[in-house]
């Protein structure tokens, strides 16, 4: 866990330096985890975040902006009541273990100061956040434990604060610390890491791993090889390591590759090759959440999108299917009249009891004859009317269903190009674009009553050729629209993945003859844009925008073409310098 007690003391220190002697102002529980501080402390407005989830513990300043609740939750109330108004004493912790504490100086209901805690434990699922009196009693919990959760230590109003229970680790700042580790070390056959991670207080696996590195140890070592100079160092780099936190280094870790953030400390990570570094703790991690938060948030209503898609899709095709039996069923509907009308032209010919009548078949050029299965228990008039009534019953099925099989073919067209929008999304604005077009089209309600979806506009992906002819690549239906109907001229070149879902790319002409170069690399993007990315080649067609048209009534995105010619090229992705300069 990046939030380890090394960390949180360090914090408490940075906390210590900004916000004592501070008052609270404003108080918020923007949801059931996590509440913010407002904080006015040497002529500076700070908020204070402190949260309890599970997957996200952590107590820092941030510059966010967070939604709040109508109605302030119970223990944001009560929050107010007893915090309101108060100034900053001071922020502590417990040696090396991750529970900090800010003591504020409060005025009670009867005018007289006495001092509240509020007590932030950040231990993973057991994350808490709790109000103390100033006799350690808590007045509320954000997180009630009682002894159905927890047998050794309730949590709950009106019972006296108890600690966690102590671990049998030592003191990393002390040296007699060191001097332990040094003679338990080659008695112990663990890897040194975790070695370390049993021994020392506060350090978490990865700053375990990055004093080793530091100490140039091989990893996976266990500590019973390591040799006395080897050892030696290593009581060093921890002792270095603990005395740098006067002084932190905070800095963010992130993969060189996808930039995605993996971690963040209060000293330099040297084992990964790309971090950021940051003036304070708090940018630090609010920076790492931030990333790492909005990330999962993106995900997860991605993937709420994405279901809510599939669903449609599946009904859509179910109904394609039925349909499509429907019309192979009905399709020779013609030879029910034809029946009909030979059975009554020779109605003469045939009696009651008849199983069959083989007549000729007038409508034939050749006169063939026609073997016509009968009913023995109608009459001929009976089974003429009979076919006549099943004529007309498989010509209505046949046509409802021809138009229903084209209907929902355009339908399952666009609900996959909906698809590939979603699942190539790269931001908040496009999923909401992309979920406000689901909206205007009725497969999505708007939350609450009165309520609307807001519609974003985020813009088309931005490239430039090795030509210098600027191409525009829509992200989703609504941006390919846009793209095709308003933002490209009559005189600009349109181009799509040939009989796949995939983005509307224009090539600005400017009135400009375009090379058969800027045309290839266009054709690309098209294919990389598309459902048909994975594939070696692909074909993509291409004409000028007055060649492109849109069918009245048709879905988003969707439209017809001619004049076209057709491309096969290789899928390529635009250059990330030229996605990264659009993104931001």
């Amino acid at each position: 866990m990046p939030f380890d007690g090394i960390f949180t003391k360090t914090m408490a220190q940075e906390l210590n330096a900004l916000l004592s002697g501070g008052r609270i102002g404003k108080i918020y529980q923007m949801d059931k985890d996590s509440i913010v501080l407002q904080i006015r402390a040497n002529g500076e407005n700070y908020r204070l975040l402190v949260s309890s989830n599970a997957a996200a513990a952590r107590i820092h300043l941030t510059d966010k902006q967070y939604e709040n609740p109508d109605t302030p939750p119970v223990f944001c109330m009560l929050l107010r009541k007893h915090l309101s108004g108060g100034i900053v004493k001071g922020f502590s912790t417990n040696g090396f273990e991750r529970i900090l504490t800010m003591e504020a100086e409060v005025t009670d209901e009867l005018g007289d100061r006495s001092n509240k805690k509020l007590v932030v434990e950040i231990m993973g699922r057991h994350s808490n956040i709790l109000l103390l009196n100033r006799s350690d009693k808590i007045i509320d919990v954000i997180k009630h434990v009682d002894v159905e959760v927890n047998r050794v230590r309730e949590l709950l109003p009106a019972r006296t604060y108890i600690l966690p229970p102590a671990q049998d680790k030592l003191n990393p700042a002390s040296g007699q610390a060191l001097e332990l580790i040094m003679a338990e070390a080659p008695s112990n056959g663990r890897k040194i890491e975790s070695f370390l991670l049993d021994r020392l207080q506060g350090f978490s696996p990865v700053l375990c791993r990055e004093a080793c590195i530091r100490a140039g140890l091989r990893e996976g070592i266990p500590a019973s090889e390591l040799t006395h100079a080897e050892l030696s160092k290593l009581a060093k780099v921890l002792k270095d390591m603990m005395a740098s936190l006067h002084e932190p280094s905070p800095c963010v870790v992130f993969d060189k590759s996808s930039e995605k953030v993996i971690d963040f400390h209060c000293v330099p990570l040297k084992q990964y090759d790309s971090f950021k570094r940051y003036d304070l703790l708090s940018q630090a991690i609010d920076a790492y959440y931030t990333a790492k938060v909005g990330r999962e948030f993106v995900n997860q209503r991605a993937n709420e999108l994405h279901k809510l898609v599939g669903k449609q899709l599946e009904r859509c095709e179910k109904r394609l299917s039925i349909n499509l039996q429907t019309y192979e069923e009905n399709k020779d509907f013609e030879k029910l009249r034809l029946f009909g009308e030979l059975i009554t032209a020779n109605i003469y010919a045939l009696t009651k009891g008849m199983e069959e009548a083989e007549v000729v078949n007038y409508y034939s050029e050749e006169g063939d004859m026609v073997r016509i299965p009968l009913n023995k228990d109608k009459s001929p008039q009976d089974n003429a009317q009979n076919y006549f009534k099943r004529y007309n019953k498989s010509r209505t099925a046949f046509h409802y269903a021809e138009k229903e099989v084209e209907t929902l073919k355009a339908e399952v067209s666009y609900l996959e190009s909906v698809q590939f929008a979603i699942e190539n999304a790269e931001g908040n604005d496009q999923l909401t674009e992309i979920r406000t077009e689901l909206h205007e089209q009725g497969y999505i309600k708007a939350s609450g009553k009165g309520k609307k979806i807001q519609p974003v506009q985020a813009l088309p992906l931005k490239a430039v050729s090795q030509d210098g002819f600027e191409i525009l690549i829509g992200r989703n239906n609504k941006q390919n629209e846009k793209l095709t109907l308003k933002i490209a001229r009559h005189e600009d070149i349109w181009l799509h993945i040939k009989n796949f879902s995939g983005s509307h790319v224009v090539i600005r002409t400017e009135g400009k003859e375009v090379p058969d170069s800027t045309l290839l690399e266009a054709a690309q993007y098209a294919a990389w844009f598309s459902k048909a990315r994975s594939a070696p080649k692909v074909e993509v067609d291409y004409t000028t925008i007055r060649n492109v048209k849109k069918p009245s009534g048709s879905k988003p995105g969707m439209v017809i073409y001619v004049n076209y010619f057709t491309v096969l090229v290789a899928p390529k992705a635009p250059l990330v310098a030229e996605a990264k300069a659009q993104r931001n």
